[in-house]
Order: structure tokens, then sequence, then C-alpha cells
């Protein structure tokens, strides 16, 4: 195996080009052998890519930063500290790095749905920032440069279901609001059923755009008949679409008794 350290991004985009080339950021996917090991690394050390600049509650978070990072880092959205804090382990949070979440697209990804939820951006290489949801849809390749959320101060809020606080996620619920009293505005609703579904709501929030905030009984039927989830070993897609509902009503509740933003 061969490992390459380029110090320019045009540099690791050409070593990227290389029959059986590999971005290494953390290495954590690679350690976990779940993957063919690569001929060729190309370590993204040297390319400027851990920084966090956050102004004006805009974030820009560099490809190379890692989630223990974000969780300590200044000016991050309290959903995104959440998110990165259900990697339970101090030693994967300080090597699964951003990039490498955004790279790998894991169906039990929490940091993903919060991500869409805060309408967040990522940048590749030689290409314009496009959303998260975009990017999760269309799965470009490409170098992960940066990801940015345009205002770290809209008030998200997240749920997940696992078995335990080390174990793979089953569900995760985002919920993300402009205003939700006395009437919902600017609604993001994404579940991610943990095993290759990672859906956004827009029905449901088209529907209570302008709306009163209704009983948390109908939020939940509502999220409940919009999702068909995937079952795994250790919830049914029964259980997963009633948590769902669950979840959504209780977090955007929550979002509510906090009176949201003035």
């Amino acid at each position: 195996m061969e490992i390459l350290r380029p110090t320019s991004i045009r540099e690791a985009l050409r070593a990227g080009s290389r029959h059986g080339a590999s971005y290494l950021g953390g290495g954590t996917w690679l350690a976990s052998r779940k993957a063919d090991p690569p001929l060729i690394l190309i370590s993204l050390e040297r390319l400027g890519l851990g920084f966090i600049r956050c102004a004006e509650a805009r974030c820009t978070i560099g490809a190379s930063v890692c989630f223990q990072q974000v969780l300590d880092g200044p000016g991050m959205p309290d959903a995104m500290r959440r998110a990165v804090s259900k990697t339970a382990s101090r030693t994967l949070r300080n090597m699964v790095t951003v990039g490498g979440e955004l790279g790998l697209l894991s169906p039990s990804s929490v940091l993903l749905p919060v991500l869409i939820a805060l309408h967040a951006r990522v940048r590749l290489a030689g290409r314009k920032a496009i959303d998260v949801e975009r990017y999760c849809s269309d799965r470009p390749a490409g170098l992960v440069l940066d990801v940015e959320i345009p205002d770290s101060t809209l008030p998200c809020a997240l749920e997940c279901l696992s078995r335990t606080s080390h174990s793979i996620k089953s569900l995760v619920v985002a919920v993300s609001a402009l205003a939700a009293q006395p009437r919902i505005s600017g609604l993001r609703v994404v579940v991610s059923d943990c095993r290759g579904q990672l859906l956004r709501l827009s029905g449901i929030e088209k529907a209570l755009e302008g709306a009163a905030l209704p009983p948390r009984d109908r939020l939940a039927a509502m999220v409940r008949s919009a999702v068909s989830p995937r079952p795994d070993m250790h919830a049914s897609a029964a259980y997963k679409s009633y948590m769902a509902g669950v979840f959504a009503a209780d977090l955007l509740s929550a979002l509510a008794g906090k009176g949201v933003r003035p």
C-alpha cells in the first residue's frame, strides 16, 4: 500500500484520479475492515482543512475537522454538538472527520440529518457548493473541502433511537424551524431509518407552514403516515414509524416551548 501526502488541493486531486486511490481522513472506516483496502491512500493532513470559522452566525467547517473539535469548538449549533456526541467513544470522536462522514454517507449517520435540517451546504474541490440534501441524494464523487452552515442560530433539535449508546442507530429525526409559535414558519423535518432511507418530509413542512402548532397526536400521525422505514435487528418497521412520529412531535413541541426565535 502506498501513502501519499499532498500539500495542495490540485496535487490531491491528481493523486485521487489514480486507480485504486482513496482519500484518508481519520481512517475509521478503513480501520474497521469493512471495506477492501485501497492500493493508494491520500492523506489530507497537509491540505489545511482542519479549520472552523464562525462569524456573524455563519460557520464553515473544514473536511479534516474531527467530531471532538465540533463538540468543543465555539459557535457550533447545539444540534451539531448533540449529533457528534452520539459517537459515544471519545477515541472515535477524535478520529471521525466531518469530511469522512460526508464522503462515506453512512446510512446510520446522525450528523447528516442535522446538516440537512440546518440548510447546510457542502463544497467539493472544483465545484460550487451544493445543499447537503442534494449531495446525499446525488452522491457526487470528489474531494470534500468543507461544510457551511448559513445560520448557526437556527433552532434545531435532534433525537435518535439505538439499543445502547455505542450501538448503530436505528432511527434519527431532526427538526428545525424559524418559528413554532404562534405560527409555524420555516419548518424542516428530516427522518433517517438508518438503513439507507433519508427523507425530508416536504409535504408535512408545506402543510404546516403558517399554521398553528397542531396537537402532538395529530403531528405524530402525520409523520407516521409519511414514512416507510426499513426494519433492522433492533427495531421493526412499525416501531420505527411510531417513534418517528413521537420524536418529531416532541421535538417541534420543544422548539415551540423555547419560543424558537424572537
